[in-house]
C-alpha cells in the first residue's frame, strides 16, 4: 500500500448537477471508480473533496477521506495539479506518509477497471527510472489526417496536420496511415518524487502550473474506448447509463 490512488470529487458541478453522488446504475457515480481502485489492491484509495456529503458517501463506499479540500482549491478554475500537491502535502504533514506513486482517477470515467490501475502501477514501477509517468490512451474517433482547416478566403486546407512528417497528401489510403492515439483522463499515474520536487520551497500550491503528470517523461497504457469514456454533460450521462446496462455486474467478484 505504498501507492496513492487519488480521486478528485468537488461539489458545484454545473453541466451535470451533483454528478459525483448522483446514482449511475446501482451506486453513486463516484462509487464506480472507488470500487475499481479498491479492486486493484494497488494503493490507498483517497477522495479529495470539499463536500461533507461526498466525503460521507466516499467513506461508505470504502474510500478514505483523511482531509477536506480547502475552498480555494475546489473552484471550477482550480488546476488538477493543485489537488494532487495539496493531498501529498497534507498526508506528509498529518500522517508522515508519502506514497511512491500517485494515480489520479476522476469519477467522471466510471468504466476504468481495477485491472488497468494495477497494471499501470506495475508497468511504471518496472519501467526505466527516467520515465516518471504513465497515462491512459485510446484509439481516437477520427484520425488527424481527416482534419481540415478553413483559410481566411474560405478555401479548405487539406492535410494541415502531420504525423511522422507526413500528411494525408502523402498517404491516400486510410489503412496505410500511421497509428495514433488520444489521451484519456481515466488514469494518470506518476512517481511522487515528480510532485515533491515541485513542492519544495513552495508555500502556496496555486503558484505551480503544469499537468497532472510528467509530459516530458511519459509513456502510455492503451485502454478500449469504452473504458476511456468520459462523462462531461447530460448526453454523456445518458450514454453511460446505456453502456452500464450492457454490463451491470462488471464489479462482481
Amino acid at each position: 500500500m505504498d501507492n496513492l490512488i487519488l480521486i478528485p470529487a468537488r461539489s458545484g458541478s454545473t453541466r451535470v448537477k451533483n454528478k459525483n453522488i448522483r446514482r449511475l446504475g446501482d451506486r453513486p457515480l463516484i462509487g464506480h471508480v472507488i470500487q475499481s481502485a479498491l479492486d486493484s489492491r494497488a494503493g490507498r484509495v483517497i477522495v479529495s473533496t470539499n463536500c461533507a456529503d461526498i466525503a460521507r458517501t466516499a467513506r461508505k463506499l470504502g474510500a478514505e477521506t483523511p482531509f477536506m479540500r480547502p475552498p480555494e482549491l475546489a473552484t471550477a478554475e482550480a488546476a488538477s495539479i493543485w489537488v494532487i500537491l495539496d493531498a501529498l502535502r497534507r498526508l506528509k504533514r498529518d500522517q508522515g506518509w508519502t506514497p511512491a506513486m500517485v494515480a489520479y482517477c476522476p469519477p467522471t470515467n466510471p468504466f476504468t477497471t481495477g485491472h488497468t490501475i494495477k497494471e499501470m502501477f506495475t508497468q511504471l514501477a518496472a519501467g526505466p527510472a527516467e520515465i516518471n509517468s504513465i497515462v491512459t490512451i485510446t484509439t481516437p474517433q477520427t484520425h488527424p489526417f481527416r482534419i481540415v482547416a478553413r483559410q481566411s478566403d474560405g478555401r479548405l486546407q487539406v492535410g494541415p496536420i502531420e504525423v511522422q512528417g507526413q500528411t494525408i497528401l502523402d498517404i491516400e489510403r486510410s489503412q496505410d496511415w500511421p497509428p495514433v492515439w488520444e489521451g484519456s483522463p481515466a488514469c494518470r499515474m506518476t512517481r511522487a518524487s515528480f510532485f515533491l520536487d515541485q513542492l519544495a520551497n513552495v508555500t502556496d500550491v496555486r503558484t505551480i502550473a503544469g499537468k497532472t503528470y510528467d509530459a516530458d517523461h511519459c509513456t502510455g497504457y492503451e485502454i478500449p474506448p469504452r473504458e476511456a469514456f468520459d462523462i462531461d454533460d447530460e448526453d454523456d450521462w445518458a450514454l453511460a447509463q446505456y453502456l452500464l446496462a450492457q454490463n451491470p455486474k462488471r464489479h462482481a467478484a
